[in-house]
């Protein structure tokens, strides 16, 4: 129900803007016939166009790793091919910001741009511009098995030396955290891959929704562009949490600091309580079991300094 109403959204926001890109050719049409355009007036109409044609509502889900962030993608725009597209297990899957869209002038394909562009100053962004550095492995779009295969790659990691991690700002020497991560051979796993862009067509993907799956909040803070462009851009961001948990203190650093700095505009930051089945317990009521469920959302407006309102509880 929800994705069917996402759809009307989409689709009625798609005919208002072909409507007025519709309208501003007209217009640029009327002041070519009585002369009264200009380079600089064309060059501005042109700009709009530009920027309308382009335009795409742009949501992110941001979770630590292990609070069914991935799941919760597969179950709201997935769930009708049966089975799950993105990786989804214990621990942590998504290893790599991960964009799902639609352009239908591009072939369906997974393209994933590799983790040592990082030892370089070109930002994501910047590398979009140039197809041969990023790998591209076309799948079908009529067999899960193929589309699951590819997606696959967003949670491949490899083993590298220390140095290699430090040099890609990977790995702090300083950071007891990292040391935990050093495997007993003296290596650390590292992504396989900086970014991914899966080119899907999907139904709401084709209206214009863009998908942003961040890796975890570990890295959120090690890929600037995330901090700096995609989160304060997209024009909504879940935070998914654990219902059974709460609000971690890493996860309150993060939406402090990154999702609702007031820097950042507020607008469309919303909280997600997954994995309310976890509260579920056959010893106590149902009533018991709401009470609890109410009381955790109430913790969390609290301590996120979000209403309520924008708290939704659910179960991938």
């Amino acid at each position: 129900m929800a994705s069917t109403n996402l759809g009307s959204h989409l689709t009625s926001y798609s005919a208002w803007r072909e409507g007025l890109i519709d309208s501003i050719c007209g217009y640029r049409n009327w002041l070519n016939e009585q002369e009264l355009n200009d380079a600089q007036i064309d060059q501005r109409i042109n700009g709009l166009l530009e920027r309308l044609s382009e335009d795409k509502l742009n949501v992110a889900f941001v979770a630590e790793f292990s609070r069914g962030k991935s799941e919760l993608i597969n179950a709201i725009f997935f769930a009708e091919y049966g089975q799950r597209l993105l990786p989804s297990s214990a621990g942590r899957t998504t290893m790599c910001p991960t964009e799902l869209l639609y352009d239908p002038t591009k072939p369906h394909a997974l393209q994933l741009l590799p983790i040592d562009t990082r030892a370089f100053d070109a930002s994501t962004t910047e590398y979009k511009r140039y197809p041969e550095e990023w790998t591209t492995i076309e799948f079908d779009i009529n067999s899960n098995e193929s589309m699951a295969a590819a997606f696959d790659q967003v949670s491949k990691t490899k083993q590298v030396t220390l140095d290699e991690a430090e040099k890609l700002n990977l790995f702090d020497p300083n950071s007891p955290d990292d040391a935990l991560n050093i495997n007993k051979d003296g290596l650390i796993d590292i992504p396989c891959w900086r970014y991914a862009i899966i080119n899907l067509p999907h139904p709401l993907l084709e209206k214009g929704l863009v998908i942003f799956d961040t890796p975890g909040l570990n890295a959120i803070g090690t890929e600037p562009e995330l901090t700096l462009n995609m989160l304060p851009s997209a024009h909504a961001v879940l935070f998914v949490l654990a219902a059974d948990t709460g609000v971690t203190k890493s996860e309150i650093d993060v939406w402090r600091q990154f999702v609702s700095d007031s820097r950042w505009k507020q607008k469309g930051r919303m909280a997600v309580l997954n994995k309310i089945d976890g509260l579920w317990d056959a010893l106590k009521t149902e009533e018991e079991v709401e009470k609890e469920l109410i009381k955790q959302i109430k913790t969390t407006s609290e301590v996120l300094g979000l209403d309520a309102q924008y708290i939704f509880p659910t179960s991938a």
